[in-house]
């Protein structure tokens, strides 16, 4: 178990700026992280945050500037439904190599491990995607 003493999941105290109605909370996706002397350090100049509401609905994404540029696509900071979908499937392999850094807090979350929750995630969002 690597000694995290961040987190990747957020309340907000304050309202959120996102256009999500009911935005309560963010699980940050996908972040530059590095580790040394099992220290997690993390960058946030390129990013990915799940958007939930207050009983951990999916509301959208975030994504940074870096990640709009990447993309290239006119989608916007801030995307829902098969955009938001599209976006996690072209970072999937991003994302899954960032949360093995917080695999313990997604089993937390969600009860699953994060490269089993994000094996489960991908299959769904192809299916969602037809």
């Amino acid at each position: 178990m690597k000694d995290s003493k961040q987190s990747i999941v957020r309340k907000y105290v304050r309202q959120s700026r996102s256009p999500f109605v009911g935005d309560d909370s963010t699980i940050l996706l996908l972040a530059t992280a590095s580790e040394d002397n099992a220290q997690i350090t993390v960058s946030y100049d390129r990013y990915i945050y799940l958007h939930r509401d207050n009983v951990g609905r999916w509301l959208g994404i975030s994504i940074s500037k870096a990640i709009e540029e990447e993309l290239a696509d006119g989608g916007g900071k801030y995307r829902e439904k098969s955009s938001a979908l599209k976006v996690l499937l072209y970072y999937h392999s991003d994302i899954k190599t960032f949360l093995s850094f917080f695999s313990d807090e997604i089993e937390v979350i969600f009860g699953i491990d994060s490269e089993t929750w994000l094996y489960a995630c991908k299959a769904r969002w192809l299916k969602l995607l037809k």
